[in-house]
């Protein structure tokens, strides 16, 4: 499997491959709750569709699509403090998608007690010479020794590795460079602003109902209306819709942010009325 898109909080990663194959063809993919774009991103090298229309209300998540596409995180590798992560979290998509707990752009993903062995990792990885990189090991160790006595059996050695993961969504914001030369237009708009070309697939991830929300409210019952009175099929990813919505798939999907592991959700794709 493919990754596909920038680290972000519901991303459809792990299943764009599959919603992907479900979808019919058209000439325009429109993806209207762009997000971290892994479905614009899937959709684009799919060869389905001529041209992806990539929206995002958030500009912070807009920005760091565009910053994406053209090769900008290329030379990424800042660590980011918990000090730098509220001063520059509205405004750098880097510090908000890469260093928030569950990518929710809004809290600081390590805890205090954690957080400097979290730094001696990402130091680790991205040091220039062996020299650095063994000096930041024996930092890392000393503040381990320190830490695990201090927290007992509460602080565990493989929590800290989660710096892995840091890593794996910074490639994030670096793939998307090489999806260039498609013929991607971006929008940050709200859904219902975007001119919707004749022979679209337009999809939707909207905010799931009774879920944690996003940064921002979201109208259901005025999305629901909307997408009724569209001319184009609209394809929507939720739990459930109401029954004017047609269901015509469902999906299987790991859980990344739940206690309990290997937790499974059920993702559906419903689709307004036209054309069935």
């Amino acid at each position: 499997m493919k990754n596909y898109g920038m680290p972000y909080k519901g991303s459809k990663n792990q299943i764009a491959e599959t919603i992907i194959s479900v979808l019919p063809e058209a000439e325009y993919f429109v993806d209207l709750f762009g997000g971290g774009g892994a479905m614009s991103h899937c959709a684009a090298l799919s060869g389905k569709y001529k041209k992806v229309i990539y929206n995002e209300i958030e500009p912070l998540v807009y920005k760091g699509f565009v910053m994406a596409l053209k090769g900008e995180f290329s030379g990424e590798k800042r660590w980011i403090s918990r000090e730098d992560f509220f001063r520059l979290k509205d405004t750098d998509p880097y510090v908000a998608m890469c260093f928030s707990f569950g990518n929710d752009l809004k809290t600081y993903a390590y805890s205090k007690e954690n957080e400097r062995l979290k730094e001696h990792l990402h130091k680790i990885f991205f040091a220039e010479t062996p020299e650095k990189s063994y000096i930041h090991w024996k930092n890392f160790l000393n503040d381990y020794k320190k830490l695990s006595h201090e927290c007992s059996k509460k602080f565990k050695i493989l929590q800290s590795l989660d710096s892995l993961r840091r890593l794996q969504e910074l490639e994030g914001l670096k793939r998307l460079k090489n999806i260039d030369s498609v013929n991607i237009t971006c929008f940050n708009l709200s859904y219902e602003q975007v001119e919707i070309p004749e022979n679209s697939v337009v999809y939707c991830d909207i905010p799931y109902r009774n879920t944690n929300s996003y940064i921002s409210d979201f109208d259901y019952e005025k999305f629901y209306e909307w997408a009724l009175n569209q001319k184009n099929q609209v394809f929507v990813s939720e739990y459930s819709m109401p029954e004017t919505f047609c269901e015509i798939a469902d999906f299987e999907k790991r859980c990344k942010f739940s206690d309990r592991k290997n937790i499974k959700i059920i993702e559906k794709i419903f689709v307004n009325r036209v054309g069935l």
